[in-house]
Formats: C-alpha cells, structure tokens, sequence
C-alpha cells in the first residue's frame, strides 16, 4: 500500500533510512503517540520543521529501544528511520497529535556509479578521522551498497536542509552526488577548529 494515514512527529531534525536517533519525549500529545506505538508495534512519521514550516517529505521511525521511563510519563527513546514518504495532506482527527495521510517514495532503480561512491567515502572518511579522531568508524564501501549516502550524511555536518534535500532524492547516485560536492568544499575548512565544532554540534545521530 502507497498510501496511509500516519501519525506525525514535527521536529527540528532530519531522520535518515536506518539512521538511529535518540529523543527525549516530554510534551503530554507525544507521550500518547509514543504509548500507542509501543503497543501497537507501529511506525510513525518525523518530519522536519524548518523556519515554522513542516517539510513535506519526512521518514518513518518505529522505535528502537525505550532508554528510561519517568514517573511522570516522560520518556528517552530511540528511533530507528525506515522509509521515506510525502505528506499529501494533514488530517483532521480527535488525536491529540498531527496525522496525514502520506504516499511513500519509490526508489529509483539504478546501478550505483561505484567511483562516485568510492570517492565520496575516501572523503568521508578524511572528515570523520579529523572530525572526529577514532570515534566514528571508517565507513567501507561494499558494506552499504544500499543506502551508503543516508550512512554518510549522519555524521558529515550537513546543515537541516542539506540533509533534507539529500532526503527528498529517490535516487542513490544523485544524494551521493550531493554528498560528494558538500565534502568536497567542507575538507579545505577542517584546519578551522570553528568548523570542526560546527561539525560536532550538529551530530544528533548514535
């Protein structure tokens, strides 16, 4: 099925296919949607909020592990991001919470140009090792034929809409093209320690 009528979490981040994300849940409408996928098993939508506009194309996330339970019904979670959709329209319901009904995206069916990926990882792997020095493992190539660009992304220091646009692509080829020519003009900066802690600031992903 395409189509379906999915619970909405607006937030100021960018939730990846199999990216993992820690959130800490504390207003009263996303207790109860928490609640209601926990005990449902079911996913629900994170889209994100930019300049108070919700993006149209956001990911879902069924979650992972529940960290901690407060007695007041807060909650640290993880989330895990599955697959990307579209939010046709919101919907009007007697949940506290956003729903819309959403149409998931359709990967482009395509040969991964393997020197464009090679490179944009050799890149990468310069960012984390300076970046991040041995905390974030170098990525290898043959390990994430399928969705290396959302493996990258996390840890490159793409700003929101970066990474919302590198979302919004059905095509592996194009989002590590975008990869690609980001990396290429962030490395010449890293002798900045400025850009370093930009860098490290907007990591949010585990």
């Amino acid at each position: 099925m395409s189509e379906r009528v999915l619970p909405l979490f607006p937030l100021q981040v960018v939730l990846f296919p199999g990216s993992l994300l820690p959130l800490h849940i504390f207003e009263e409408r996303y207790k109860v949607l928490v609640r209601e996928c926990i005990a449902g098993g079911s996913e629900f939508g994170i889209n994100l909020v930019y300049e108070k506009e919700l993006q149209k194309i956001g990911c879902t996330a069924i979650i992972a592990n529940v960290v901690r339970r407060y007695d007041d019904g807060r909650m640290d979670i993880v989330v895990q991001g599955r697959r990307p959709y579209r939010v046709l329209h919101e919907k009007v319901s007697d949940k506290p919470y956003l729903e819309g009904l959403v149409h998931f995206l359709v990967r482009v069916e395509e040969e991964i140009d393997r020197g464009l990926a090679a490179e944009t990882v050799e890149m990468y792997n310069e960012l984390v090792s300076r970046v991040y020095r041995n905390q974030v493992r170098p990525i290898r190539t043959e390990k994430y034929e399928l969705g290396l660009s959302f493996v990258l992304a996390q840890k490159a220091g793409m700003d929101l809409m970066q990474r919302q646009h590198l979302l919004e692509s059905s095509s592996e080829n194009e989002r590590l093209r975008m990869l690609h020519n980001y990396l290429e003009s962030v490395i010449p900066k890293l002798e900045k320690i400025e850009e370093v802690e930009r860098i490290v600031k907007s990591d949010g992903y585990l």
